[in-house]
């Protein structure tokens, strides 16, 4: 037999949801009042009251309401774009060498530096106050910073390859005069010892024989790749100057990062720290960033 719902239960159900409502109410409020008086510092803490607590404050166990926090989550677009506007002014001073382009509302694009063949880094992670940056270039970056204590750069070994191959190349092609007198000259040899040889041919005429054919084999093959040297050459070259842009942009993003931060490292603890450091940098009752004077 099914129980029924005495008056008592009823009114505890409808405290807990009445309370429950008081409590998005409030959020909403105060995320209402923090989004028209632009405190941006305030508004973090809201979207993430946890790593707020822990970063900002130094508060380990603070865990996150999510029956509220979500209440925002359709508007994460427009709050990144209305949040971007501090943000990408505090970034152009500590990170001057990066550049955005907001590609759809809220979503910002990262470019490495204003030079020409720039490259497009990652994204900018409004809501969460870090960059995404591309595994790809990043490692590439990475790699040119480790290489440059060897004094070597991050083609260098495949552009020395690559010459080595066209030196080869070349090689092959001013020698071709040379390659056709060696092919007359086995070739008579070769007639020459076809023409002792009877039907019991010797053991070391089979030798001799099989050598100068090898011979004649390589001179082919090396005459076949000649016929296509001169275009995988240019081939080759092309790539090398690829290879050379692609240094000179290392060599420039190395360099920004060298002149705002001293080191490679440095930079990499700027990016851990970046959400600390810019919540710090922003007024608490106001939201805006505090000017230099005032810090």
């Amino acid at each position: 037999m099914a129980s029924v719902e005495t008056n008592s239960d009823s009114l505890d159900v409808t405290q807990v949801i009445n309370q429950q409502i008081i409590t998005k109410i409030k959020y909403l409020r105060r995320f209402n009042d923090a989004i028209s008086n632009h405190r941006d510092r305030e508004i973090y803490q809201l979207l993430d009251n946890q790593r707020y607590a822990k970063e900002i404050e130094h508060r380990e166990q603070q865990p996150n309401d999510k029956g509220v926090m979500n209440l925002v989550d359709d508007l994460a677009d427009q709050l990144s774009n209305y949040l971007s506007e501090n943000l990408i002014k505090y970034l152009g001073k500590t990170y001057p060498f990066f550049y955005y382009e907001e590609y759809q509302t809220g979503h910002y694009r990262i470019y490495f530096g204003n030079w020409w063949d720039r490259r497009q880094f990652g994204e900018l992670d409004v809501l969460n106050v870090r960059f995404s940056f591309d595994q790809t270039e990043y490692d590439k970056l990475r790699t040119a910073f480790e290489l440059a204590r060897d004094n070597k750069r991050y083609n260098s070994d495949r552009i020395s390859k690559i010459s080595s191959e066209n030196d080869r190349l070349q090689d092959l092609i001013d020698h071709q005069r040379e390659r056709e007198e060696r092919k007359e000259a086995l070739q008579e040899q070769l007639k020459e010892i076809s023409s002792r040889s009877g039907i019991w041919e010797s053991s070391r005429n089979k030798e001799s024989r099989q050598e100068l054919v090898e011979q004649l084999q390589k001179l082919e093959d090396q005459e076949e790749e000649s016929r296509n040297a001169a275009q995988t050459i240019k081939d080759n070259e092309r790539v090398v100057l690829s290879l050379s842009k692609e240094n000179t942009i290392l060599s420039y993003e190395q360099k920004s990062i060298i002149d705002i931060f001293g080191s490679f490292e440095d930079f990499e603890l700027a990016n851990r720290n970046l959400y600390a450091n810019y919540l710090a940098s922003l007024n608490g009752s106001e939201g805006k960033q505090v000017d230099d004077d005032e810090q």
